[in-house]
């Protein structure tokens, strides 16, 4: 019975012979035509697909770089200074000259609790305002008379404002060449008179001085900012009577207060006098960590140990 079911005709076999061989030719013909186009097809989609992830990842690249080049803390950096009163300015043109968003805080609450600028260098009380930004907006700084300090900006005369003045700047004869001055005597006047040097810098120079008791080295020069090797040649140390810091009685603020010293330095001394008494020589602080030997040759000529 099964074997009349599988019986064909001899042309039926030639018919089943003949669509077998265009089935395979079919099969044959897909592989080696179509599969090649396949492939570049493929290639293609993924070079483009490739190209498009550069793409975004160049578009990704550019947006942290814009979004962090917008941050407030990149652009306090950049201060865009113009002449000001900061009695009487406002906290927009405050920010726009660069001023940091918490220094302008500060100084609003300065002025709302009564405080007014009498002087240039009030303006360095303000918190969170670092020395580098009070030397550059200094020369920026216009203070009316005195008399006129504290007044509201509806008491200025109509016809100045919105005209800001650019801040004169006294003339100052320069020293000629070969002087030198005394460092640890000289004022600001005559610092002023060497070249290089205005009323920021020489202002700093006699800070530092108050602070250190006195230069030893004139070298010490180039720890305040914005002095330079060229300065350096207009200096002479004779006078080197240095105010000496009393490491057995001086108590914390005293100590820590120095250049050359911080609260970690200041709590060693007083922890070692309590416990161990007296220090006798600056040897016994080179046991701390806190002191390394570069600061104790700086704290040397400034310790006492009376």
């Amino acid at each position: 019975m099964w074997k009349d079911f599988f019986y064909y005709s001899k042309l039926e076999r030639y018919a089943i012979i003949a669509l077998l061989f265009l089935i395979g030719l079919n099969f044959v013909v897909y592989f080696s035509i179509s599969s090649p186009h396949e492939r570049s097809i493929t290639e293609e989609m993924i070079q483009e697909e490739a190209q498009l992830l550069r793409k975004i990842d160049s578009s990704e690249h550019h947006k942290r770089y814009v979004s962090q080049s917008k941050r407030p803390e990149n652009v306090s950096n950049r201060m865009n200074l113009s002449a000001f009163n900061p009695n009487t300015v406002d906290s927009l043109s405050l920010i726009r000259m660069g001023f940091p968003v918490r220094v302008v805080q500060n100084l609003l609450k300065y002025r709302r609790a009564g405080g007014t600028f009498r002087k240039i260098e009030d303006l360095a009380k303000i918190y969170g305002l670092t020395e580098s930004q009070f030397l550059m907006a200094a020369p920026y700084v216009q203070l009316p008379d005195k008399k006129n300090v504290g007044k509201s900006a509806s008491h200025v005369d109509s016809s100045k404002r919105g005209k800001p003045q650019m801040p004169t700047f006294e003339h100052v004869e320069k020293f000629e060449e070969g002087i030198q001055v005394e460092l640890n005597t000289v004022d600001t006047a005559d610092l002023k008179r060497i070249p290089g040097i205005g009323s920021g810098i020489a202002r700093q120079i006699v800070r530092y001085r108050q602070r250190l008791g006195g230069f030893y080295s004139i070298s010490q020069l180039r720890e305040i900012p914005y002095v330079t090797e060229e300065m350096l040649r207009w200096f002479k140390l004779e006078e080197t009577e240095l105010e000496k810091l009393e490491i057995n009685k001086a108590g914390l603020e005293r100590l820590r207060h120095h250049p050359y010293m911080d609260f970690y330095k200041a709590k060693v001394i007083l922890e070692h006098r309590r416990k161990r008494g007296e220090i006798k020589d600056i040897s016994q602080l080179s046991l701390y960590e806190e002191f390394s030997k570069e600061d104790l040759e700086r704290l040397l000529p400034y310790f006492s140990f009376d």
